[in-house]
């Protein structure tokens, strides 16, 4: 038929889930700054700490001598910026800024992260972050080129001062002029209080991308919270949606003369081959995990988020994302000899307070 195959698509998807479900990074439509999407971020209230980001690809090239002349306030204007919409009438740490720099030539890294929004109180306006108008106060660490780990947290010295800074303090960190800045994200860390907020347009070295959903977005853009993998499987996983759609027919037609969907389902189905007391706790609804004791009776039905990561048919990443889900299947594990404990994992999706139910997205 002369049909080429780039559109068939192959592979295994790799599934995550976040316990408790209070840390989010999602698209959404209803606020944005430009365009038609906007990534929220938002905190529960509970939980551990992490990072629930925003992550780019910055644009090629960026030295770490480069990036602490460029963002220093006489030179940086307008070069490393975001927009952001901080929830009205909550006062907490707010976005921070990250940047990854590697060394090509050995396995040295380093994280230099701004936090200019601790303690903020937010009003629900839009507002532009500018990395050169804020204090640099934050930390930067990692590990030098002998191997050795090294970390600076408080108020910094002037951002254009950075690199003589990690030179001089560190000895192991002995030439980061050719050091170059690999991610980029915009983050919230801290589990308290209950908080969330808006991300749209990032400039990174000048370059302003819009922040949209799909391939044809910014480089590397993609979002994430603190999920834990389950790891191996026994065959993958599968996703089922299923509808019930009730005809409306009237006695002079034949053929139905409208429809409407009366309900819907997500079922997200896998068997999971690594048999720790964590996956457990997801597959049976009503367990409680405490450090390494799992009790079954007198729980409640917990609510999970998830992340299914795969492969577009091009190679680059599809994520499929459900915020709120809850384990819905019988659980059944065989003990024998020779053969693998597997763990039966059913997950059926649920209405969140806001947004979609699930949400597919190409990224580039």
């Amino acid at each position: 038929m002369g049909n080429e195959s780039q559109n068939v698509l192959v592979g295994v998807a790799a599934l995550a889930i976040r316990q408790p479900n209070d840390a989010l990074a999602q698209w959404v439509s209803d606020i944005k700054y430009a365009g038609s999407h906007s990534v929220k971020l938002s905190k529960g209230g509970s939980g551990n700490a992490g990072s629930t980001h925003l992550q780019l690809t910055p644009p090629a090239g960026i030295t770490l001598d480069t990036f602490a002349t460029n963002a220093a306030a006489a030179e940086g204007v307008n070069k490393y910026k975001f927009w952001h919409k901080c929830q009205n009438g909550v006062t907490g740490n707010f976005a921070q800024f990250e940047f990854r720099f590697e060394d090509p030539d050995s396995e040295a890294w380093l994280e230099y992260t701004v936090v200019a929004q601790q303690n903020k109180a937010g009003d629900g306006g839009w507002a532009e972050l500018d990395l050169s108008s804020n204090t640099p106060k934050g930390g930067y660490g990692g590990v030098g080129e002998l191997g050795e780990s090294f970390f600076e947290w408080g108020t910094l010295l002037a951002i254009s001062g950075l690199a003589d800074a990690i030179t001089s303090a560190h000895a192991a960190a002995a030439d980061p002029g050719d050091w170059i800045m690999t991610r980029v994200r915009i983050e919230i860390w801290e589990p308290e209080p209950a908080r969330y907020m808006h991300i749209d347009s990032v400039t990174l070295n000048g370059v302003t991308y819009e922040i949209e959903p799909g391939a044809a977005s910014a480089p590397g853009l993609s979002l994430s919270s603190p999920y834990v993998d389950v790891g191996y499987t026994e065959d993958g996983v599968t996703c089922n949606y299923s509808v019930d759609i009730a005809e409306i027919k009237v006695e002079e037609e034949t053929f139905p003369v409208g429809a409407k969907i009366t309900s819907e389902t997500v079922e997200i189905v896998c068997n999971m081959a690594e048999g720790s007391l964590a996956n457990i706790d997801k597959a049976i609804a009503g367990s409680v995990l405490s450090g390494n004791i799992l009790t079954i009776g007198d729980g409640i039905l917990k609510e999970m988020s998830i992340k299914l990561t795969g492969i577009t048919p091009a190679g680059t990443n599809r994520s499929y994302e459900f915020p709120r889900v809850v384990a819905t299947g019988a659980v059944g594990m065989s003990f024998r000899r020779a053969e693998k404990t597997i763990i039966p994992l059913t997950l059926r999706a649920l209405k969140p307070s806001s947004g979609p139910v699930g949400t597919f997205v190409d990224n580039a």
